[in-house]
């Protein structure tokens, strides 16, 4: 037999054989360690903002036979915080604190994806997506003062309600001056909801032509404001 036959049908496949068997030997199939989340996402529900931050938690198995390690959990925003266990022993179960802070979340139902990232093969990264709503101190509606197109030299009205949610004292709340001496606002009780107030704008009369713009501040007892942009157009007669 010659010495490249020799090669070819018993050196190069008993290398191989060995090289598996070495594989196999260091990485026993089965013993990767595997992140399972008890769910994919977690719902907070509507957060009142003036409470303060929110916590929940969820707990995640290491479904396989090697330590699991966290190496980093990212939220892409900033108002959520994950605090995530160091190691997870298999079989064993470990905790995820999630913490949302309510004063920054956007108006509307917000959904943002946590990526967790781990040492495990079978499970290098994870998702968790997470659902809040922020429920506002105070609210105005609409939240622009919109005139549109008005005439020179005449006087234009808007009515802004003021919705307030936290337990404050309305009587404290308080108009700062607008900015414009064409533009003034006023406050009133709301009839209908204690509470709410209605706020009347006024704008004009004005002779300069084009548009108008500014923003009005409202001010409240717990150091907290809200503004309201102001905008119209006044057009040639």
């Amino acid at each position: 037999m010659s010495k490249r036959t020799i090669l070819t049908l018993i050196i190069i496949p008993a290398l191989l054989i060995a090289g598996l068997i070495l594989v196999l030997i260091n990485n026993p199939p089965g013993t990767t360690a595997e992140l399972l989340l008890e769910r994919q996402h977690i719902d907070f529900g509507t957060l009142p903002e003036w409470e303060g931050s929110v916590k929940q938690s969820i707990t995640a198995r290491n479904g396989g036979k090697d330590t699991l390690r966290i190496q980093s959990v990212h939220t892409g925003c900033s108002y959520a915080k994950i605090t995530a266990p160091d190691v997870i022993q298999p079989e064993t179960e470990g905790t995820f604190h999630i913490t949302i802070n309510p004063e920054i979340l956007p108006t509307d139902e917000t959904s943002a994806t946590a990526i967790i990232y781990t040492d495990s093969r079978k499970t290098p990264s994870v998702a968790l997506t997470i659902l809040a709503t922020a429920k506002r101190f105070a609210n105005l509606n609409p939240d622009v003062c919109e005139f549109g197109n008005i005439h020179p030299e005449t006087t234009h009205q808007k009515r802004i309600k003021l919705t307030v949610n936290a337990p404050l004292n309305t009587s404290e709340i308080r108009l700062l001056p607008a900015n414009h001496p064409k533009l003034t606002w006023q406050m009133t009780p709301d009839p209908d909801a204690d509470t709410s107030l209605l706020i009347t704008v006024q704008l004009g009369p004005l002779k300069k032509r084009g548009h108008f713009a500014s923003l009005l501040t409202v001010a409240f007892p717990n150091q907290r404001t809200l503004t309201l942009p102001v905008h119209g157009f006044i057009k040639k007669n």
